[in-house]
């Protein structure tokens, strides 16, 4: 019988002074190579607490996965990988829509109330400008906005001419930091896209204090590849992830082979092994260094694995004091409070058809220019992948997180865990459902079980909401108040989902989603439990929280055959907050269409398109007069012949007083509120 093992990256993370280890680090001293294979376990993803060990330890640990790397045949794995500002001579903006206030997360598109930096990609395809010459695969427009509210194109910058996507883009204190990808497409035999070798990606810091003349502060090209990246205050903190490798160290079925690459590798210098970074000179220098990697507590001399998680924090006021530090393990993603850094990821295994699901939680305590490790807590299930950021929430000395274990055929298990650091551990204090407080979360079918999978999670202060989903969408809102003793409040059940969900105050709450026909079902549903039902399009549902017992909801807007890309992401809402108990939204829409035309040969043919608006909603009152209003969109096109293309899972607003932009592509148009007939663009 074969064991089965999956990973999701659980997160590596290193902070060490810039520059890290020198060159002159050595392989383990006095190693002698070996006649016969060691004695080595099957590789598997670290679940435990971190410990610093010493550098041999962890040099052993990480070149043993090199070589169990190559030399399991049969292993799978699984899954993976709104402020408002008042400047006192721009008025007030939105900004990008942040989970945890104060913590900045990275977005395509940064505006500062003059200045608008959108990051625009080629997907790889070299587009030849007039003057003959290969315009760069990625750049970023910016533009400014003069005192009409009308913007014009003052700079276009070329940041890394070999990234093929950016990443995302951070505006600081007329800072602008630029995260680009530079793919290599090397995933190696068997492998995805957890710890693909040979990628590397730049960090780039520009002086925009001109925007129209920029000048570069720093370009690092780094090894390794994003998992995400947040800013708090005039720090950055960024999280890769990076595969140790070596070229010829390959699957072999011959025993004397085998044995000959163990001892390449573990010959090999520790330095050859670990990722680096280069400047803008061409200088090389060490991201990390042996002596400052964690590995599982639980790892002993027979266990390996090659993959490194780095946490690298810079600080953009003195960019050059860059420290970096690193896990020797995986992570599926990271969630940041304005005081912790808590990275997660989850370990699937399958053994005779039985799926066990381990989740990992490790704790670092966040200063101005350094991440220190605290404590890490292990816990059944997982946390899925669509925004799974937005499943967890820090308050005070405790940490929640929702996590589900089970499918949609044997039925689910949902749990609010709330979890408190003790003495190196994330020890859980409470969970929801307890003996207590039984009922589960999720609707229960007449067979006992919950079919329904979760949709949405946001906590906002002492309440998290929680959205389920099979043919309706019950919305369940729990008390925390008292973090050891959580109990269920109340729910509310109603046609369709919501896939994010925003609060607006303590009263109300705004869900998008989609909406869907109860009366209307198709095929595809389980054994127990009627077919799933056709989804009609995107839906807005503003929600009455002020009961927790009883919420409600108060008006819900449907955009038929559309979504919107808020399901997915959701810094492509919008907001703005008035002085007059008025919220303004902006809603990204997208439907596809079919045109029939006629070719030059007279025979008619059909072409698909999408066709890309901007949703502008208004939420007014307080509770009992709260109301949810459609007040029009913004269309985005070249002109009323043309047909507009570009990708609407990318649009991007902006409310700046009365002014509203919409962004789709690269372009912007611009319209006035509350009359959204008339608008200009695209600049």
């Amino acid at each position: 019988m074969f064991k089965y093992k999956g990973v999701v990256p659980l997160l590596l993370v290193t902070l060490t002074a810039c520059g890290g280890s020198s060159s002159s680090e050595k392989s383990p001293v006095g190693y002698q190579p070996v006649d016969a294979l060691p004695p080595l376990n099957a590789m598997s993803v670290p679940t435990g607490a971190l410990n610093k060990a010493s550098s041999s330890a962890f040099e052993r640990h990480l070149k043993q996965g090199v070589f169990l790397r190559a030399h399991e045949q049969y292993r799978i794995n699984f899954g993976d990988t709104n402020e408002q500002t008042n400047a006192q001579t721009r008025g007030s903006f939105s900004t990008t829509n942040l989970q945890e206030q104060g913590v900045d997360e990275a977005d395509r598109i940064k505006y500062d109330g003059q200045y608008l930096f959108i990051t625009q990609e080629n997907h790889g395809v070299g587009i030849f400008e007039g003057d003959g010459k290969t315009q760069a695969n990625t750049y970023i427009r910016v533009l400014e906005r003069d005192t009409s509210g009308a913007m014009a194109e003052v700079n276009r910058l070329v940041v890394n001419e070999e990234a093929t996507s950016i990443n995302g883009i951070y505006l600081h204190q007329d800072k602008l930091a630029v995260l680009s990808d530079i793919y290599s497409y090397d995933y190696g035999l068997g492998e995805i896209a957890f710890f693909p070798t040979n990628n590397t990606f730049n960090l780039s810091l520009l002086d925009v204090t001109n925007p129209a003349s920029t000048n570069e502060i720093l370009s690092f090209t780094i090894d390794g590849a994003v998992i995400d990246s947040r800013r708090i205050n005039n720090t950055l903190y960024i999280v890769s992830s990076y595969r140790a490798s070596m070229e010829g160290i390959v699957y072999s079925d011959q025993q004397q082979e085998k044995i000959n690459q163990y001892n390449r590798i573990m010959q090999t210098d520790i330095s050859e092994l670990l990722p680096s970074y280069t400047d803008s000179d061409g200088t090389v220098h060490p991201l990390v260094s042996a002596a400052d990697c964690l590995i599982s507590e639980d790892a002993t001399e027979k266990d390996g694995f090659d993959g490194l998680v780095t946490i690298t924090a810079i600080d953009l006021s003195n960019p050059q004091n860059m420290k970096s530090s690193c896990i020797n393990s995986q992570v599926q993603g990271l969630y940041a409070s304005s005081n912790s850094l808590y990275l997660y990821g989850t370990d699937y295994q399958i053994e005779q058809e039985i799926v066990s699901e381990t989740s990992t939680i490790h704790k670092f305590t966040l200063t101005e220019s350094d991440a220190n490790y605290r404590a890490s807590g292990t816990l059944d299930g997982r946390f899925n992948w669509q925004l799974s950021n937005l499943r967890f929430s820090e308050s005070g000395d405790y940490l929640r997180v929702v996590t589900t274990s089970g499918n949609r055929q044997e039925g689910f298990t949902h749990r609010l865990n709330v979890l408190k650091e003790a003495v190196g551990q994330l020890a859980v204090v409470a969970q929801l459902p307890n003996e207590e407080h039984s009922t589960p979360i999720g609707k229960v079918e007449k067979d006992g079980i919950v079919y329904e999978d979760i949709e949405a999670v946001r906590f906002f202060g002492d309440k998290a909401y929680i959205v389920t989903f099979l043919n309706s969408d019950p919305l369940y809102v729990l008390d925390l108040e008292n973090p050891l003793s959580p109990f269920m409040m109340g729910a509310l059940e109603v046609p369709g989902y919501s896939a994010y969900l925003h609060p607006i105050s303590d009263q109300l709450l705004l869900g998008v989603g989609q909406n869907v026909n109860p009366g209307i079902l198709t095929g595809g549903g389980t054994d127990n439990a009627e077919p799933s039902p056709i989804i009609e399009g995107a839906k807005v549902s503003l929600f009455d929280v002020s009961n927790l017992a009883q919420p409600k909801e108060i008006r819900s807007i449907v955009f038929e055959g559309a979504y919107t890309p808020i399901e997915f992401d959701y810094h492509a809402l919008s907001y703005l907050k008035m002085a007059d108990y008025t919220t303004r939204f902006a809603v990204p829409i997208e439907r596809w269409k079919t045109e029939t035309r006629v070719g030059d040969d007279e025979q008619k043919y059909d072409v698909w398109y999408t066709e890309n608006q901007l949703a502008i909603l208004e939420v007014t009152g307080i509770t009992n007069d709260s109301d949810l209003r459609d007040v029009g969109y913004i269309k985005a096109r070249e002109d009323d012949s043309e047909i507009m293309f570009g990708q609407g899972w990318q649009d991007r607003s902006i409310f700046h007083d009365q002014h509203i932009y919409y962004i789709h592509g690269e372009n912007v148009w611009h319209s006035m509120w509350p009359d959204l007939t008339e608008y200009s663009g695209p600049y």
